[in-house]
């Protein structure tokens, strides 16, 4: 007689008993979590500080390109005629009356904006007048440069504002809002380049220094229009600004010595010595160096990066404050000095006669 089947379980394979992670493990696994998040961050880091830091400085290496660029062009076009008058001058005044409607001081410390000189300021000691261009500075609005020049144009028909023309053009720094928009309260410094059409320039005459051009100019009269304008000293249009966070902006002029010097090395005719104002009305050559129209001209811009346009704009309204032992304007000038670039050009001006 077979025996009947059996119902027990004891044959079949048992199944493993689920057990919880233990502390220890739950504490490793922490541990290594937060040691590769860690080194996540530390990366993203480096990577986002390395990327800010090289479009920042791509950002001014293109702004100080296009500025100078500018620059040479105009000058390379220069228009001088030996009549007396003055062709070209370079102002370096130790305050912004050369733009004192627009430069903008409304929310600012006073104390705390650009001062005149850098003394006691520290890699390099910047002085006005430096050997080399690059240690130089040029007082609270830089250099105020203005000349004759051949307008760029198009000649197109029947357009007198694209005439490729003789006009008067002005460079200078200015302090003030990024648009015309009065709610507008970030104040940055901008270099401007200040353009009198050709009709105007024609109607007031070829001399730099006359007063018409020193005048206050409107919006209209720097933007190619036929306005009333005649100002090479005042642009208040935003359309004239050719590069921003520009805090320095200087020139050296150069001229060559007499026929028969012992040297033929380029003389520096300005800034020579303490002298703050250059009026080009002599030939260049002419032996006395004094008021020469330039044969060379070296740039010097200054151009902050984009943290230390922030660092000035914080410290000029006073919401960065001053370390102990250090005076505004040294502080100031140390934030610039850290937080900027130089860039230099030498240009050849090619006189072109009127």
């Amino acid at each position: 007689m077979n025996a009947a089947p059996s119902n027990s379980t004891s044959n079949l394979p048992s199944r493993p008993r689920r057990r919880g992670f233990t502390l220890i493990e739950v504490l490793v696994a922490s541990g290594i979590t937060v040691l590769l998040v860690g080194f996540m961050v530390a990366i993203v880091s480096n990577v986002t500080g390395f990327w800010s830091r090289t479009s920042g400085r791509l950002s001014v290496e293109s702004q100080a390109r296009y500025a100078l660029d500018q620059l040479t062009l105009d000058l390379q076009s220069a228009i001088y005629r030996d009549d007396g008058a003055t062709w070209l001058a370079a102002s370096v005044p130790n305050n912004t009356a050369t733009s004192s409607s627009v430069w903008v001081t409304t929310g600012a410390v006073i104390g705390n904006l650009k001062p005149s000189t850098a003394i006691g300021t520290t890699n390099p000691a910047l002085t006005y007048g430096a050997a080399n261009i690059a240690n130089a500075t040029f007082g609270p609005a830089g250099t105020w440069l203005r000349f004759f020049t051949t307008k760029r144009g198009a000649n197109t028909a029947n357009d007198v504002t694209t005439l490729s023309a003789p006009v008067a053009v002005g460079w200078q720094l200015i302090r003030r809002a990024s648009a015309t928009n009065t709610a507008n309260i970030d104040r940055r410094y901008f270099l401007h380049r200040a353009e009198v059409t050709p009709a105007n320039t024609l109607n007031t005459g070829f001399d730099i220094t006359l007063p018409a051009y020193a005048g206050t100019a409107a919006a209209s009269g720097n933007s190619g229009t036929l306005g009333t304008a005649r100002s090479v000293r005042i642009p208040i249009d935003v359309g004239t600004i050719i590069a921003e966070n520009v805090i320095d902006f200087g020139v050296y002029l150069y001229t060559r010595p007499a026929v028969g010097a012992m040297s033929s090395a380029p003389l520096r005719v300005f800034p020579n010595g303490t002298e703050r104002t250059h009026l080009a009305n002599r030939p260049p050559r002419s032996g006395a160096q004094i008021d020469e129209f330039p044969e060379e001209a070296e740039i010097m811009i200054r151009v902050l990066t984009d943290e230390g346009a922030a660092q000035i704009a914080a410290f000029e309204t006073g919401r960065l404050t001053l370390p102990a032992g250090r005076s505004a304007a040294q502080y100031w000038w140390d934030i610039a000095v850290a937080k900027s670039q130089v860039f230099t050009r030498r240009i050849v001006l090619r006189a072109q006669p009127l």
